[in-house]
């Protein structure tokens, strides 16, 4: 079998290389390849060890066949992606030798790996690939509208495929493919790059009813910054501060508040932080990718804070009139529709929040590209 290197895949996510590991760790982050054989096998390692069986590392593997005239052309990720991977694979063991692929008759075909489960629980990280055929160009088309998604457990898609106050939450339910995220980016044709992390907040992260104090032990103005911030202490060495030209999105939705809204509890004191510390993220975000339009996202699982997400960006946009900055309400999930995992959306109803989505970034015209250089 031919080994092949790390630098001829197209990647998608943030990764982050150390010690001839290149860790995809983010929700629905992974990479894809094409060729022509017989067989495809990854080496994944992962740190399933610090974890219990219900927080362990999901994949997800797509095959699709190329015909003679698609293999020729740059890869196109969404291209006859189905519905549901053709693989979901648990990596319960510190390395993991994986088949991606294998027939017995010498087929072409276009292999994507993605992550299900998310950041906050084990990692997974490429070690090898090897392939009994032939690699094509997995040049990628880099002209797609490009979508980056900041959020929470939604985000993430966690507890998608459990059902509420029956299942216990797993990472087996939790979906970064059937996510609203996803499912937004696919409909638009777009490449995308998801920061999420469950419980996360701006000013606090979940708090349960009996807690009065904030959780700030780990917040998305202080993660967004760096590639893996969590991982790289993981790994005990200093943050890499992510480099925003790797990936420079026409579109960034961000869907926080929910876990802030636990701590708020409509304490005006509690609200003016909140509108303050989103004004603040706003400007980071912007700062790091001054071309981008922002869309400010809310409401699916609550909307206690979608007034102050509206104050925030009112906020922002007197100090940075030239930037493209929208609210966008989501409706309250509706029980008659199933609710998830700890009362998550389930797959229906982050199929409706898409659908919402891209039809808000059609109507402003938002996935019309900018020039970007």
């Amino acid at each position: 079998m031919t080994d092949i290197s790390i630098d001829s895949l197209n990647w998608f996510g943030r990764n982050l290389d150390f010690e001839n590991v290149r860790y995809f760790n983010y929700s629905a982050s992974g990479f894809e390849f094409a060729f022509s054989g017989t067989k495809a096998i990854c080496k994944i390692k992962s740190d399933s060890e610090l974890w219990n069986n219900e927080t362990k590392c999901w994949l997800a593997v797509y095959v699709s066949d190329l015909n003679e005239k698609d293999s020729k052309l740059p890869l196109d990720f969404w291209l006859n992606i189905k519905n549901e991977p053709d693989k979901r694979i648990l990596i319960d063991k510190k390395y993991a030798e994986v088949v991606l692929f294998e027939s017995e008759q010498c087929r072409t075909v276009h292999i994507r790996v993605l992550k299900l489960s998310e950041a906050a629980f084990a990692f997974a990280g490429f070690c090898g690939l090897k392939i009994d055929g032939t690699l094509l160009s997995n040049k990628n088309n880099r002209s797609n509208l490009k979508i980056q998604f900041i959020g929470d457990s939604i985000t993430c898609g966690y507890g998608i495929d459990g059902v509420c106050e029956k299942d216990v939450f797993t990472t087996a339910q939790e979906r970064s493919d059937k996510s609203f995220a996803f499912l937004t980016a696919k409909k638009c044709n777009a490449e995308f790059q998801m920061v999420c992390w469950s419980g996360i907040g701006i000013i606090s992260c979940y708090v349960p009813p009996e807690q009065n104090s904030a959780n700030d032990e780990i917040l998305m103005p202080l993660l967004y910054p760096y590639t893996d911030r969590s991982l790289s202490r993981r790994l005990n060495i200093e943050p890499e501060v992510y480099q925003h030209s790797f990936f420079k999105p026409d579109i960034i939705v961000i869907n926080l508040g929910t876990n802030d809204a636990s701590y708020t509890r409509q304490i005006n004191e509690r609200i003016s932080a909140f509108v303050s510390g989103y004004r603040q993220l706003l400007e980071t975000v912007h700062r790091c990718s001054p071309a981008s339009s922002i869309v400010a996202c809310l409401g699916v699982m609550g909307q206690d804070l979608c007034c102050a997400v509206e104050k925030a960006v009112s906020i922002f946009k007197k100090d940075f009139p030239q930037v493209s900055v929208s609210v966008l309400k989501f409706d309250v999930q509706n029980e008659k529709d199933g609710i998830g995992t700890d009362y998550h959306p389930n797959a229906l109803t982050h199929k409706k929040m898409s659908e919402k989505l891209v039809e808000f970034i059609k109507i402003n015209k938002l996935d019309v590209r900018s020039e970007r250089s």
